[in-house]
């Protein structure tokens, strides 16, 4: 079920990127055919007007689009940024507007001045339409593909170093950005915002920041339940993930607000999954909460305790992989109680019905016989 969601949503939002492009196609046909047929000829002095205006716009306009993709580049400081930017569309851009400057000139060269001032000025109208999708991938690409890293560098920084006034302000330009991608909801960039999001509430929770941990969970919280509310399930696997050591980190520091709302906020997660037929979800955040519940710990059933913290681990490698030595360290807790064969046997198919996670298995397993 999941699977068709996440496949609509993508389909959803491809078909919202062409019809910006497709709008911009259909503007620029029907002004070509509307001067064609009602204004078919043109004064050829108003004729090398209008063709010299054309390309002397349009060669601004691609020093302008040329100059802005260079500063957002520059902005990223990456070295793979151009990459991001220069995709096969941008290209293609390029190239029409390197038709839309030729046109002209070849039309004031050859004299078709009947047809070639309509085409150039259809062209020129592409050229223009075509900005708004164009600058909007841009912002996409700051945002979504470099930003939500960079900040995330300058949070934990801020972080190590104590600078409570540059965690909080970086940390609110990070909420700006989940919230526009809760709304928009790519599911792999809100996967990348949990895994950001988990770290640095881990991090602050070690560093004792009590209000920046605060925020951060209910961060994760709000990703997590529109990622039910969407019928994705890798999301809120994720975000419980996160909450889960999160929590762990807070018990230790004797936060035991926020270790109560991480167990209602569990509750909730296993409730919203059922009622939206997220069979896993709601699974997984049974287990969440029967790992986490300390007083009913003695009494949980041993093999679905075990799977669990397999599966969790896997998740862990996959998207928290400084994380992943708690995991380890329960479950060797678990091999005291069950013997390795068994723990080992219990490991296998746990993940079963997510084979993008089994290399991640695979390599929790490594390090969990290789810990000591």
């Amino acid at each position: 079920m999941s699977i068709f969601r996440n496949r609509r949503g993508r389909r959803k939002r491809e078909w919202k990127t062409y019809t910006r492009w497709f709008f911009c196609i259909v503007a620029a046909v029907a002004v070509f055919a509307i001067l064609h047929f009602i204004y078919p000829n043109t004064d050829q002095n108003n004729a090398r007007y209008i063709l010299s205006a054309i390309t002397q716009g349009l060669a601004a306009i691609l020093a302008l689009v040329f100059t802005i993709t260079l500063i957002v580049a520059q902005m990223t400081r990456r070295y793979t940024a151009m990459d991001k930017i220069l995709r096969p569309g941008t290209f293609i851009l390029m190239i029409v507007f390197g038709v839309g400057i030729i046109t002209p000139l070849l039309v004031l060269k050859l004299g078709y001045f009947c047809i070639g001032v309509n085409l150039s000025i259809g062209i020129s109208l592409f050229c223009v339409f075509s900005l708004i999708p164009f600058l909007r991938g841009v912002n996409g690409v700051l945002k979504y593909e470099v930003g939500i890293w960079n900040l995330n560098e300058e949070i934990l920084e801020a972080i190590e170093t104590g600078d409570k006034a540059r965690i909080f302000n970086k940390y609110t330009e990070l909420e700006e950005i989940v919230k526009s991608v809760t709304k928009e909801f790519r599911e792999a960039v809100v996967l990348d915002v949990a895994t950001i999001l988990s770290g640095i509430g881990i991090k602050s929770a070690e560093k004792k920041l009590d209000s920046l941990t605060v925020l951060v969970e209910s961060g994760l919280k709000f990703i997590g339940l529109e990622g039910i509310k969407k019928g994705f399930e890798m999301v809120p696997i994720l975000t419980l993930s996160g909450l889960i050591l999160i929590r762990e980190k807070a018990a230790e520091n004797g936060w035991f607000l926020i270790v109560k709302t991480i167990d209602i906020e569990l509750k909730d997660f296993k409730a919203k999954a059922a009622r939206n037929n997220l069979d896993f979800v709601a699974s997984y955040a049974m287990l969440a909460l029967k790992i986490v519940d300390m007083a009913a710990n003695e009494g949980m059933d041993t093999k679905y305790t075990v799977t669990g913290l397999w599966r969790l681990g896997a998740f862990v490698t996959e998207y928290l992989p400084k994380q992943v030595d708690h995991v380890i360290h329960a479950l060797k807790e678990k091999e005291k109680e069950v013997g390795n064969d068994l723990l080992m046997e219990w490991g296998r198919d746990c993940i079963r019905g997510y084979p993008n996670l089994k290399p991640a298995l695979e390599e929790f397993k490594r390090r969990y016989e290789m810990f000591e």
